[in-house]
């Protein structure tokens, strides 16, 4: 046991050379080493790497303590001190929130790299872009209105994958540097309190290695008929699958209304997708999807 946690200590100095470190004495002749992570692309990019590193080695349990520790540690008092104490109770429970699906989908992201032989993970890393988003672009998204008291000096940290040195997919978080390393603030290019809960996005369960497909091009139901005499609306939920060139390869009805679902089928088989991706592999792939039928 001793020596095992004597290895795994040299392993975590090696992977995350380049890293500062801190002597915290723990009793006469023994200290402990911290590992500190500049505030810089090279601290980050450390930082990052080294939980890659211990995937690759097996070592999934440090792995996953260094993804934790991408968690903003004493959150309570963080936001307290950054957005007033009215705001700390909600944003804490919000934030704990959303970084379980960071998590979640960090760790998945990282299985998949190591699992695909060729698969890394390239970091880069900006100064962040404040608290006031300009133009809200993303579907859904709302502004909170919420304005931090004391402005934390938030980093823009991006994300690639590449698959036998070819970009596979890209993808970027909001992090602060607290205590010797980075920590998660937010998806995309702001911190999440700028959002109204629930508008802030969210990670990927599946990872980041695994692309869904994408819906680029919709042609509407042609309304039947007998229908629209009997005043019949609704919605139509039809499972499809979409094949590497993006066409719908196959379609089934899920639930829907008898008088609805020919429609449904007849316009979903024109739909046309992104295909969905494997790294950088197009796969067939399944996904549901909603036909709306409402008179005028």
């Amino acid at each position: 046991m001793h020596k095992w946690f004597f290895l795994s200590s040299v392993l975590l100095l090696t992977a995350v050379a380049g890293a500062q470190t801190a002597e915290t004495p723990q009793s006469s002749g023994s200290v402990q080493m911290t590992p500190l992570y500049s505030p810089s692309k090279d601290g980050f990019r450390t930082q990052l790497d080294a939980i890659v590193q211990y995937y690759r080695t097996g070592n999934t349990t440090t792995g996953r303590h260094l993804i934790d520790n991408l968690r903003l540690p004493h959150g309570e008092e963080w936001f307290t001190e950054h957005l007033g104490a009215e705001q700390n109770m909600k944003l804490t429970e919000r934030y704990d929130r959303l970084f379980a699906n960071f998590e979640e989908s960090l760790e998945k992201t990282v299985e998949d790299i190591v699992a695909n032989r060729g698969a890394d993970l390239v970091t880069d890393l900006e100064e962040g872009n404040g608290e006031s988003p300009s133009d809200v672009r993303r579907p859904g998204a709302k502004l909170s209105g919420i304005v931090s008291v004391e402005k934390p000096n938030l980093f823009y940290g991006q994300f690639r994958i590449i698959v036998e040195k070819k970009d596979a997919t890209s993808w970027a978080d909001t992090f602060v540097h607290e205590d010797g390393e980075f920590r998660f603030l937010g998806f995309g290019a702001w911190p999440f309190w700028v959002w109204e809960d629930g508008t802030e996005g969210r990670a990927p369960k599946v990872g980041h290695f695994s692309q869904p497909p994408i819906l680029i091009t919709q042609v509407p139901p042609v309304y039947p008929l007998s229908a629209r005499a009997s005043r019949v609306e609704g919605v139509v939920v039809v499972r499809v699958l979409i094949d590497k060139e993006g066409h719908v390869k196959k379609a089934d009805i899920v639930n829907g209304d008898p008088l609805l679902v020919q429609a449904a089928l007849d316009a979903v088989r024109q739909w046309r997708f992104k295909p969905s991706t494997l790294g950088c592999a197009l796969i067939e792939a399944e996904l549901t999807v909603n036909v709306n039928f409402k008179l005028n």
